[in-house]
């Protein structure tokens, strides 16, 4: 069972309910719209709910429905989406994948792993990445709290970027980093950058030209999660410790809760080049998406792009 913070779950919550209600407020939908009642629908989905008991009629705002199911919910899996990008603001989601919470349990443990430092404590990890997706729920809400990261939504917080401190981190999917380097003149030392898909080269060498102090980046798949990370460009990747190679390149092994090893198809081949470590069939160019509308209006000012901006 995934246990939850109502900090986490009131972050989640918010990312669901910018799909269903425009210009959305903490304060719910009034009892009996279809509004309120699509919104319970897409919190029972994601949450993988069996009813909307939870969810009360008598709740007026997210919070309120973030304790009742931080305090009494059987979260045993989630259903999580993969999607496209319209945007710097953009997203639609599409097809969900369910992820097992014993899964999830050992993702987030093995990514905490990843930034178990000194500089651990009192770190703020800033977040431009739907929540409901695999890796924005893994990165954005499950991973700060387990490690004690104060934490905030790019999407809600325009300006968190220009609050950043040494040891900060920063997680974004690959395209919107290209965006940053170009427009971001620096940024604090010792800050870490997390990308969720693989940066190509001129982007990855502006954000070190801009002060960067590491870059990690992540490769995964919307059906299997999180699968590996590297910290150089040099490198190939490497499995996360909760993954373990098979003589396929479309089949890995992951050890459930009680020890037994579980069959996991791939939905891309990986190429392997060592015992834990692969390439991936195609390496990010130079090239990124003309799609990408502008970014900043001016010097510390995002633009969103329309009224259904996430």
């Amino acid at each position: 069972m995934l246990s939850l913070t109502p900090t986490a779950l009131l972050n989640v919550l918010r990312d669901i309910a910018s799909h269903h209600c425009p210009a959305h407020t903490d304060m719910l939908p009034s009892a009996g719209t279809p509004e309120r009642s699509g919104l319970s629908q897409a919190v029972q989905h994601f949450f993988g709910l069996a009813d909307g008991a939870l969810l009360t009629d008598a709740s007026i705002t997210l919070e309120e429905w973030a304790k009742a199911l931080s305090e009494a919910a059987c979260i045993r899996h989630l259903n999580v989406f993969d999607t496209i990008s319209s945007g710097a603001f953009n997203h639609q989601l599409q097809r969900s994948y369910r992820h097992r919470a014993e899964t999830l349990a050992q993702e987030v443990s093995a990514l905490k792993g990843l930034f178990d430092t000194p500089l651990m404590t009192n770190r703020t990890l800033v977040s431009w990445l739907p929540l409901q997706t695999v890796s924005g729920f893994m990165l954005g809400a499950l991973l700060p709290q387990e490690a004690g990261f104060k934490t905030r939504s790019l999407f809600d917080h325009a300006n968190a970027l220009w609050k950043l401190n040494a040891g900060d981190i920063v997680v974004t999917s690959s395209d919107r980093w290209g965006q940053l380097a170009e427009r971001l003149p620096s940024l604090p030392a010792n800050i870490t950058a997390v990308t969720t898909t693989p940066l190509d080269k001129q982007t990855y060498q502006t954000l070190l030209a801009n002060g960067v102090a590491q870059i990690i980046e992540l490769y995964g798949q919307p059906s299997t999660g999180i699968l590996a990370m590297r910290t150089s460009q040099e490198a190939p990747f490497e499995l996360l410790t909760h993954w373990h190679p098979t003589e396929s390149d479309d089949v890995l092994l992951q050890l459930t809760a009680n020890g037994v090893p579980e069959e996991t198809s791939l939905g891309a081949p990986l190429h392997w080049v060592g015992a834990r470590h692969f390439t991936t069939a195609h390496e990010p160019d130079v090239t990124r998406g003309i799609f990408m509308q502008q970014l900043f209006e001016r010097p510390g000012q995002f633009v969103a792009e329309s009224a259904n901006a996430a």
